[in-house]
């Protein structure tokens, strides 16, 4: 399984531009979406691992494949809450009334819209496959609260966040629209959420990253001082501070976590670092896209198709568990990555369709 991240290294350096003096573009579609394909290709690694004997059973000595995902770990899902919070209030920056009165059905609708079409595509594979759910469970499926083969915490997470902004719009409109206060709410909510999570025993992966919400929000709000005090050799300064910060933080947290978990409070010590460490894994991202611009076709394209890739690449992988055909690494593989990439091409177009239709 090495061999893919080899793969996706080198799709990943292709074209690789690096500038002493920085990109002004560093933080544009085209490149929050190249390294959101990154990400999206990781997830499905990890997601890979699921369905496959474990290392010690099959033998392999993909170390490179192992390593990468289990230190990652919760963070590959990291720059996908960044950089919607800072898109989405870049959005409300450049028309914040408009934008406020079609939050609710263009953004939140529209994502929850598109999760409902995956989910009810599961349904019609587990009924071929004969699969049976709960009719609770299929129906709280449908807001990702439950599971009926398809990822789900990560789009509940991200319903909820959109929920929290538009409520956060709608009581900054009594104080003149403020976009900080906007920020300030949903962070506070979200702190809120965290704690809900905790209190009703979810897993730590419902929660340990939804801060990087609302800091892409503050990103973008405070997004010209930090370029100011990060012009120069002071780049440089801030890479390493940032790198050694994110290094003893994420080495503190895996060892904690995996003695103690998020439990009592010493855990809640460990929740809170890890949420700092998973901001400051944010900002070391953003600081080095800064000078080294990763932006091609086929990592653009991924980040186009990442919802369709994340949400729905459960269906390659069940169907070919069920088939028997887990139990050569590779050969699964190459049979769930060229699918999932097919299907979800073919998702993203038909409901970039309906989405014309309806949110025109």
């Amino acid at each position: 399984m090495d061999i893919l991240v080899l793969i996706l290294a080198v799709a990943s350096f292709w074209g690789m531009k690096v500038s002493v003096s920085g990109h002004s573009d560093y933080i544009n579609k085209n490149q929050t979406d190249s390294i959101k394909g990154i990400f999206a290709i990781i997830i499905l690694f990890s997601h890979m691992r699921d369905y496959l004997p474990s290392p010690s059973e099959s033998g392999s000595y993909d170390m490179i494949y192992y390593g990468m995902l289990n230190y990652l770990g919760q963070l590959m899902v990291v720059m996908f809450l960044f950089y919607s919070g800072y898109g989405i209030m870049e959005a409300l920056k450049r028309d914040l009334r408009r934008y406020s009165d079609n939050f609710l059905t263009h953004r939140l609708l529209k994502v929850w819209l598109m999760f409902a079409i995956a989910v009810t595509l599961y349904m019609l594979m587990n009924l071929l496959l004969q699969r049976d759910y709960e009719i609770k469970t299929v129906l709280m499926s449908y807001i990702g609260w439950e599971s009926i083969g398809n990822s789900n915490w990560f789009v509940f997470d991200i319903l909820v966040l959109y929920l929290f902004t538009y409520i956060s719009l709608k009581i900054s409109a009594y104080t003149g629209r403020n976009l900080k206060s906007v920020a300030f709410i949903v962070a506070l909510m979200s702190l809120v959420l965290c704690g809900l999570f905790i209190r009703i025993g979810k897993g730590s992966w419902w929660y340990d990253t939804v801060l990087a919400y609302p800091l892409g929000m503050y990103y973008s709000l405070y997004r010209q001082k930090i370029e100011r005090i990060v012009s120069g050799n002071a780049w440089f300064m801030a890479v390493l501070v940032a790198g050694a910060v994110f290094a003893l933080f994420y080495l503190r947290d895996v060892l904690v976590f995996a003695t103690i978990g998020y439990e009592g409070i010493a855990g809640y010590i460990s929740l809170g670092t890890f949420l700092l460490t998973s901001g400051i894994f944010a900002l070391l991202l953003v600081l080095l896209t800064m000078r080294i611009k990763i932006d091609n076709r086929i990592l653009r394209w991924l980040g186009v198709n990442a919802f369709a890739i994340y949400i729905l690449q459960r269906i390659a992988m069940i169907s070919a568990s069920h088939m028997g055909w887990n139990n050569n690494s590779l050969y699964f593989a190459a049979i769930v990555i060229p699918l999932t990439l097919l299907i979800s091409a073919v998702f993203t177009a038909a409901t970039g369709k309906i989405n014309k239709v309806l949110f025109h």
